[in-house]
């Protein structure tokens, strides 16, 4: 019986790659370099802030630990601009709350921002847990670390948990620690994705369709 779900934060619950590539184009901006397009910045957005510097920088060349703090100092400032739940996320939780299924975030956001976006959608007392990259004593995914210690602080078996992400290093994650995979398929994939590759346990284009997967034993009391 699954009673509890995680979420990654970026890309499957929460929609921040406006926030992401705003603070992007103004560091590009204040070192001279051109800006990149709402849909390029969308297929990073899950990859860290390298990989947004990456887009423009050369790492052999550039001060990686400078500009990473200049986008740290930006995006505190930008990143509760428009940090939106994706469209039926809402729903799914009051779906899951209502039936006694707990919900939790495994991210490698930092605890900060991951707190306050959290904060700011008002769901700080009805997250069940939150694991963080930056949190101490842990691995980031693909490491299981994070996952692991979630299910740790729930009491959970990992038989019955579930995660949901939208990058490869989730399903990583997930199945190194013997956890059901599911694929958001709606989050920031790139189109050069493998996909079938990745061997999720479950693929969705929707929150909602987290309802209907088959072969899990809340499908009934919550469908």
């Amino acid at each position: 019986m699954i009673s509890t779900v995680l979420f990654d934060l970026d890309g499957t619950f929460v929609d921040t790659a406006f926030d992401l590539i705003e603070t992007a184009n103004i560091v590009y901006k204040n070192n001279h370099k051109s800006n990149i397009p709402y849909e390029e910045g969308r297929e990073i957005a899950s990859d860290g802030i390298k990989a947004f510097l990456r887009l423009r920088f050369d790492e052999e060349k550039d001060d990686f630990d400078l500009l990473t703090d200049e986008f740290l100092t930006i995006y505190n400032k930008q990143f509760l601009n428009n940090p939106l739940l994706f469209d039926g996320m809402e729903n799914l939780l009051l779906a899951l709350e209502g039936n006694g299924v707990n919900w939790g975030i495994v991210t490698n956001k930092p605890r900060y921002f991951s707190e306050n976006i959290l904060k700011y959608h008002q769901l700080t007392e009805r997250c069940s847990v939150l694991m963080c990259g930056d949190d101490d004593g842990f691995k980031s995914k693909p490491s299981p670390e994070l996952l692991i210690e979630a299910c740790r602080l729930l009491d959970e078996n990992i038989s019955d948990v579930i995660y949901v992400g939208d990058g490869h290093r989730d399903i990583l994650s997930a199945n190194f620690a013997k956890i059901k995979s599911v694929l958001a398929c709606y989050g920031y994939l790139k189109k050069s994705d493998l996909i079938e590759d990745w061997h999720s346990d479950y693929i969705i284009n929707s929150p909602s369709e987290i309802l209907d997967l088959d072969g899990l034993s809340f499908n009934n009391s919550l469908s």
